[in-house]
């Protein structure tokens, strides 16, 4: 008879709750798998119509060879530049598999995700690829995605059985930060982001990284700052500790927005220092800006892949990709510290 059950969808744990069994266990009774028990086997199914169970069927048909459903990507916003390239790369890769693509957005509130995510799988998209901007994961987890596959792009599973695809940054921050110890530099500026998400927290291990492994470098407190969520503000804090008396003779900005208002305060200013950037824009290239780059779309494809492989082979172990971030010098970040005094030419 009707219930409260009838106006929303019974959630994989409670399927298991009611057959005394594991989420696996019934994820793998209605995959069909021979490594459940015929008495297991007959518990979970009898749940299951007992409860008004029902999978995602857009997964379902890719696993039987149909390619109609849809994928969810779950992004902070639409003006972040490499979150557009990844959306880019993924977009063209499921177009590919046949199968479309719905963007959503938290609008740079962690605290929206749950919502959006939720918001997706409403949608019953057949699988989710999430850059979360925070650690929280329980709203991903099988029973409240009801068994959605999930990949995570750029952040940390957190424990979650998912999917990854992420950038090697902080190795990349840390080889950058040698290349400014070894070319003189002892008072080096690294700018962040808030140190509430992960990519500020990895690149900072990085440069913290680097620093100690650097001969004659140590770590100067005032020259590290975080909690930056505009090129306005790393401008501001990058203009404070220009006006030190021992300002920094090199800077490293974190981030793309950090990197910017480094650029324009290194444009405007008179004092003269050694700049690597993370991430870029063809103007930033352009001026001669070294940088630490990754390809977006790149990571956007890996994680299509990941998404449409799953689907179709739901077994397989939870897989990582970590992709190359590099160093690439165009002149900003070459210049030695000895070449820095004061007047100098930038």
């Amino acid at each position: 008879m009707p219930d409260e059950r009838a106006a929303r969808r019974v959630t994989l744990r409670e399927v298991a709750r009611a057959a005394g069994v594991s989420t696996a266990t019934v994820t793998r009774t209605l995959q069909h798998s021979p490594r459940v028990e015929e008495a297991t086997r007959n518990r979970v199914l009898a749940a299951v119509e007992e409860l008004g169970y029902t999978p995602n069927p857009m997964a379902q048909g890719l696993r039987d060879g149909r390619r109609d459903g849809a994928v969810g990507l779950v992004t902070s916003g639409f003006t972040n530049v490499f979150q557009a390239g990844v959306a880019a790369g993924a977009e063209r890769e499921l177009r590919r598999a046949g199968l479309q693509m719905i963007i959503a957005s938290t609008d740079e509130d962690p605290g929206r995700e749950p919502e959006v995510v939720r918001a997706l799988i409403d949608r019953r998209v057949s699988a989710l690829l999430v850059m979360p901007d925070s650690d929280e994961r329980d709203h991903l987890t099988p029973d409240r995605t009801f068994g959605t596959p999930v990949v995570m792009v750029g952040r940390p599973t957190g424990g979650l059985s998912a999917d990854l695809v992420t950038t090697d940054d902080d190795a990349a921050v840390q080889e950058a930060t040698e290349r400014l110890i070894g070319l003189g530099h002892r008072r080096i500026a690294a700018l962040a982001g808030l140190r509430a998400t992960f990519p500020a927290r990895r690149r900072l291990e990085g440069f913290h990284r680097g620093l100690a492994g650097g001969a004659a470098a140590g770590e100067e407190p005032h020259l590290v700052v975080s909690e930056l969520a505009t090129s306005e503000q790393a401008r501001t804090a990058l203009r404070t500790m220009l006006r030190r008396p021992d300002p920094p003779t090199a800077v490293l900005g974190l981030n793309l927005g950090i990197s910017t208002g480094i650029l324009l305060e290194r444009l405007a200013g008179a004092t003269p220092f050694a700049f690597i950037g993370f991430d870029e824009t063809e103007v930033s290239a352009g001026l001669g800006i070294s940088a630490i780059v990754r390809d977006p779309q790149d990571v956007g494809r890996q994680a299509a892949r990941l998404a449409v492989t799953r689907l179709t082979e739901p077994a397989l172990p939870p897989r990582t990709l970590t992709l190359p971030s590099r160093l690439v010098a165009r002149g900003s970040g070459e210049i030695p510290a000895d070449e820095l005094a004061p007047g100098a030419k930038r």
